[in-house]
């Protein structure tokens, strides 16, 4: 039932219903504790017979005389003066709380006082690496308290060291690095944690003290820093920590540091105790001799202690290690931890701590230790100099006075039940301003519940009356335990009724009650209709929150939809999830086709013509938008040819037509309307004719516009065609006769061409001209002895 209770305030959050979420989850508890837990806006009506919800939130219904509705409130204050040693008041305070949303208030006043005590314990490193630091230290002791002196003059200065544990492989246990790991450099012998100097108020002895210290040496990197810290929070009187005061504790080093864990490197695994462990030496000093023997804590280990201690870490470290101890006070952002980054040779250690220390007395910060789940507490402030965006205050000083709070302390339903009758305390840490304790008594019970009548008359004598309801004897059941079972099994009021989706008779949650083995259906209060509905259902499992609302009805109303189980169910040819949508509102009054939608070009989506097909637009996909006058002649220009013949002809608009104008070229102008186009066409006589087809801005035809100035072609005399016709000839015959000319020329300079070269080539001859060039004389002459040679006759 709870878990019901949440869905419903998450989903109807989400929609901005709170109303209808408190409404609905009031409505659904079926018991006064229930109702009573759930929130706080919830109250319960007792009287006997009521017929309305018992668990309500608003007004109840005229029949309910008696209200349930108990609050929490503040029992007891203690009051505390502020002043130089108060920083918070009050100390504590007692309250009840009823859980559900809401919760139980009460004002609380933070303010810092002037010259507060002040504790400030150095923790330092004297590993070797750290030589140079310590030698700065040194120099700046005196500067050091100085510089405390100045934050506070009520002010205490303490000094402890740490090295490692005497283990290896922390350590060199080479018989010649036991006792001095820089031999020959006169180191001291190596030691986990060592406590020189409690706090105290004479900054010459601390200064003096300091300047006896000397380094010693370790052989792996991370140091042994966690066993010095845990030791230097918990030893609370040996250190000398005050109360009330504010105690800050300074950790420098240079290096990382061993956690929880990394004893078993050194066969150490036992865990770290949390309580102080520390002895004399054999040197004379306080050292932590259990070091060997304890592991390591863990950073979970040392925030605790912290806390428990008040005590708020510094830690003042080099830059190369700077992110991991940023990581550090992540973890420890809780008890106000914070990191800063020191020189070389640690010269700005007296800066780091009067910023440090700046910053945790001007910001107040909230730190509830809750000792089990289920309770929780806000802290508003009401007067705030500079308010963070994490509700953190800052920038306050003892000038401007105390900060004033509102403090809210929330409990859950399964935190009454577990602690119901007890008081639980939550300790609330003000980071550096003290501490005050809440005294936590839930409130779980309806009043009504101590008065019960045993077989009343409201129940039919037959059951017992608690907080208006019957508990109904063994073999009764009914609202008032007016069934009898007749051999059906039955145990109170719980019977054979069936069981709703939610495998509950009657779907429970208030919605129905079982009557003599029927579900009887409850009422309820619809907030979005104003009005109070019924559960509906063979086993009350329907309401009429899944049905949506259009024009202030359930589904548009009886004529659009009915509401059934589930959703909406349209009728009359409506659609939609609350049945708003009818294709009926998409068909064009002037359309001839009384069942088409957006005139065949366009989708009918819930009462809109969408996704019109270019070049139409309009609410019916009705308006030709084309540039191209020609693309919306067929759906403008043709149905109106007939209308602008007509008028052309009688001079005059025609019937059924548009109201119908008559223009030429000059008047042109007078046409207005939302869209124009213009439609052309030839009539029988071969002339062009124009008209204007005039659209209003929902792309209805309003008017018609018709040109009586037409565009006919003119006649031509014969002396005009026989000039038309010779012209041509006469150019033919023209280039005809240049052409012939062309190539006559082109002939005689070809042929003079090729005499003139065969001139050139008959003067360059080197023979005789009537001796053939081509003629060889013979090689040998032969006689023919025959031959005689001529004979002369």
């Amino acid at each position: 039932m709870k878990k019901l209770g949440t869905y419903c305030c998450i989903l109807l959050s989400l929609a901005s219903m709170s109303g209808l979420c408190n409404a609905q989850l009031c409505s659904a508890q079926t018991s006064c504790a229930d109702c009573f837990t759930v929130s706080t806006s919830c109250r319960w009506c007792s009287t006997a017979n009521y017929t309305g919800p018992r668990c309500f939130s608003g007004t109840p219904e005229a029949n309910c005389s008696n209200v349930e509705n108990p609050a929490g409130a503040v029992t007891g204050i203690d009051t505390v003066v502020l002043g130089s040693l108060v920083q918070v008041s009050p100390s504590q305070v007692n309250v009840t709380v009823r859980p559900g949303i809401g919760g139980t208030s009460f004002s609380l006043k933070v303010q810092p006082a002037n010259n507060y005590p002040l504790d400030v314990y150095l923790l330092t490193d004297l590993s070797y690496s750290f030589v140079d630091d310590l030698a700065t230290l040194k120099n700046l002791g005196a500067k050091l308290v100085s510089s405390i002196q100045n934050i506070s003059t009520n002010y205490q200065v303490g000094f402890g060291s740490f090295v490692d544990k005497k283990l290896a492989p922390y350590i060199s246990i080479l018989p010649t690095l036991v006792n001095d790991p820089c031999a020959p450099g006169g180191c001291n012998a190596p030691y986990s944690y060592k406590h020189t100097v409690s706090l105290t108020g004479n900054g010459t002895d601390f200064s003096s003290r300091l300047q006896q210290q000397k380094i010693s040496g370790n052989q792996d990197v991370p140091e042994g820093g966690w066993d010095g810290l845990m030791q230097a929070i918990v030893c609370k009187k040996l250190i000398g920590w005050r109360d009330p005061a504010r105690h800050l504790l300074i950790f420098s080093t240079d290096a990382n540091s061993h956690h929880a864990g990394d004893g078993l490197l050194g066969g150490v695994v036992s865990p770290n105790p949390h309580t102080c462990l520390m002895n004399q030496s054999i040197t004379g000093e306080v050292e932590y001799t259990q070091s060997n023997t304890y592991d390591y804590p863990s950073l979970g280990d040392i925030r605790e202690q912290l806390r428990l201690n008040d005590i708020i870490p510094i830690f003042a470290v080099t830059p190369d290690v700077q992110s991991i101890y940023n990581t550090v006070t992540a973890e420890l952002a809780s008890v106000g931890a914070s990191t800063g980054s020191l020189n070389g040779d640690s010269t700005n250690i007296i800066q780091l701590i009067q910023s440090a220390y700046q910053t945790v007395s001007q910001r107040i910060v909230f730190s509830p230790v809750y000792p089990t789940t289920g309770v929780s507490m806000t802290f508003l402030p009401l007067n705030c100099p500079v308010l963070g965006s994490d509700n953190v205050c800052s920038g306050v000083t003892p000038v401007q006075g105390a900060v004033n709070y509102s403090v809210s302390v929330q409990v859950t339903q399964d935190f009454c039940k577990a602690n119901q009758g007890k008081i639980i305390s939550v300790p609330v840490r003000i980071i550096g301003f003290g501490n005050f304790v809440v005294n936590i008594s839930p409130l779980c019970n309806c009043p009504c519940e101590q008065n019960q009548t045993s077989n009343s008359p409201s129940c039919t004598s037959n059951g017992t009356l608690t907080c208006g309801i019957c508990t109904c004897n063994p073999g009764r059941f009914g609202s008032s335990c007016q069934c009898g079972a007749n051999g059906v099994q039955s145990s109170g009021n719980a019977t054979t009724c069936p069981m709703g989706p939610n495998n509950l008779q009657c779907s429970g949650q208030g919605r129905g009650n079982c009557i003599c083995g029927k579900c009887t259906c409850s009422q309820y209060q619809d907030i979005r209709l104003g009005l109070t509905s019924t559960y509906y259902g063979p086993t009350c499992e329907c309401d009429n929150s899944r049905c949506d609302i259009t024009n202030g009805q359930l589904c548009g109303g009886s004529s659009q939809g009915v509401c059934q189980c589930g959703g909406c169910q349209c009728i009359n040819n409506f659609y939609g999830t609350a049945c708003q949508c009818s294709n009926s509102l998409c068909v064009d009054p002037t359309d001839t086709n009384p069942t088409r939608t957006c005139n065949g070009r366009g989708v009918c989506s819930c009462n809109q013509c969408t996704n019109c097909k270019p070049p139409f637009t309009g609410q019916y996909c009705q308006s030709c938008q084309a540039l191209d006058k020609t693309t919306c002649a067929d759906q403008l220009c043709l149905p109106n040819l007939d209308c602008a013949k007509c008028a052309l002809i009688n001079q005059t608009m025609c019937p059924s037509c548009p109201t119908t104008y008559f223009i030429n070229a000059t008047t042109l102008s007078t046409i207005s309307g939302a869209a124009t186009t213009e439609c052309q066409y030839t009539d029988s006589n071969n002339c062009q004719d124009t008209y204007y087809v005039v659209q209003d801005a929902q792309g209805n035809v309003t008017a018609l516009y018709v040109r009586t100035d037409k565009a006919c072609p003119q006649s031509l005399a014969p002396e005009e065609i026989a000039a038309i016709i010779a012209v041509p000839l006469v150019v033919l015959v023209i280039i005809a006769i240049l052409i012939l000319l062309s190539l006559l020329l082109i002939f005689w300079l070809l042929n003079r061409a090729e005499v003139r070269k065969f001139e050139k080539e008959l003067a360059q001859a080197k023979y005789i001209k009537n001796q053939n060039p081509l003629y060889q004389p013979a090689n040998q002459e032969t006689k023919n002895p025959a031959y005689e040679g001529e004979k002369v006759q």
